[in-house]
């Protein structure tokens, strides 16, 4: 009886332990714990933006360049000697006006004896005049004594002769005074051609020739602007605040922002912006007279929006380095939510270790200063 029960304990234990081996490995494994590294954040330095002291207020002065758009070329008619030279460069001249002018001896001896000619010629025509009234006057003798049968009719006929011969010598004379006439005015004109005259009314940007330079015809002798047509170059950043029109007045003055000199008249942009300078271009028209001459260098006002504030960062928030250029657009790192964001700004000047930022940024907006290599946008950075 005992060992029945004892037989039934040890088969109760292993069941017992079969079963608990069993709910053991039928538990679900519990993931081991792995050290996941987590990215630290950048650290970087930063400056708080600040407005510059001053608003930008007054006039933009943009310098410009003065050029005409039409220059007269003065070129030698004949050839021979300059003798006078009275045109200098830088002088300003009107129409007509005396410029140089060539030795012309040989064109008044030739005028002396074309008019000479002409006057020999009109002698002579006047002789075969006479002579003409002489045979008509013994024509008509002859005629008369012929129909009183005194001379044969051969008579009549030869004085007939005679008098149509001093027509046409007459006539000879007539036409040999007219080319007399003829060289003596192709003379004058040689003779006019040895004065050289302004063609339009100008300054005179140029002179190719000296006292006593022999030239040919066709030779260049000076250079004559039309100051009527001066013409004004310049080129407008981007951000001045916008495009001028045509038609579009300006006031233009030296270095002096308060010596206005003259107006232009906007007349064209140019199609083509400079993307280097970030500018636009302009031509512009001189209006009036005035003491302005070409090659000289003026400023064009430009009003600017006084409500609108530059800000100066130190050099070293750009990755640009020497290579930053003014008027160029840059970027830099700005820190939001402990966060780089790229952001591009408009580079108004550079002096010394400061930029001017004229768009882009913001009052109290923070800047990486020389932001590591590594720093990409959007990622986390700790201030120091």
């Amino acid at each position: 009886m005992f060992r029945l029960e004892r037989a039934t304990a040890v088969t109760l234990l292993c069941w017992l332990g079969l079963l608990v081996g069993c709910s053991v490995q039928s538990q679900p494994r519990l993931p081991v714990k792995q050290n996941v590294p987590t990215q630290s954040p950048i650290v970087v330095h930063a400056f708080d933006v600040q407005a510059a002291a001053n608003l930008i207020e007054g006039d933009l002065l943009i310098p410009a360049s003065l050029s005409v758009a039409d220059t007269a070329v003065v070129l030698a008619e004949r050839e021979g000697r300059i003798v006078n030279l009275s045109g200098q460069e830088g002088a300003r001249v009107n129409q007509g006006d005396i410029l140089a002018q060539f030795n012309d001896d040989d064109q008044r001896v030739q005028l002396k004896q074309a008019q000479l000619e002409v006057s020999r010629l009109e002698v002579e025509g006047q002789q075969y005049e006479a002579m003409i009234k002489l045979n008509r006057s013994e024509l008509d003798r002859e005629t008369l004594l012929a129909s009183q049968g005194l001379v044969s009719k051969g008579d009549v006929e030869r004085a007939q002769y005679k008098l149509e011969q001093s027509l046409h010598e007459v006539e000879k004379t007539r036409l040999a005074i007219e080319t007399a006439k003829a060289h003596v005015e192709e003379v004058k004109v040689a003779m006019q051609k040895s004065i050289v005259r302004a063609p339009v009314t100008g300054v005179i940007t140029r002179r190719y020739v000296a006292p006593g330079t022999t030239v040919v015809k066709n030779d260049k002798l000076f250079d004559v602007c039309q100051l009527s047509k001066m013409e004004l170059r310049f080129r407008v950043p981007q951000d001045a605040g916008g495009r001028f029109t045509p038609g579009q007045l300006l006031d233009l003055s030296t270095a002096d922002p308060q010596a206005f000199i003259a107006k232009a008249r906007i007349r064209r942009l140019e199609p083509i912006a400079d993307a280097t300078s970030n500018t636009f271009g302009y031509v512009a028209d001189i209006l009036g007279t005035s003491v302005l001459i070409p090659g000289q260098t003026v400023y064009v006002h430009i009003r600017r929006n006084v409500n609108t504030a530059s800000y100066w960062v130190p050099r070293a928030a750009f990755r640009s380095g020497p290579d930053m250029q003014a008027g160029a657009a840059n970027s830099l790192f700005v820190i939001k939510d402990d966060k780089a964001l790229a952001r591009s700004v408009s580079v108004r000047a550079i002096e010394g270790d400061q930029v001017e930022i004229l768009s882009g940024l913001v009052k109290d907006e923070r800047v990486v200063l020389a932001a590591p290599s590594e720093l990409k946008d959007g990622d986390h950075v700790e201030v120091r």
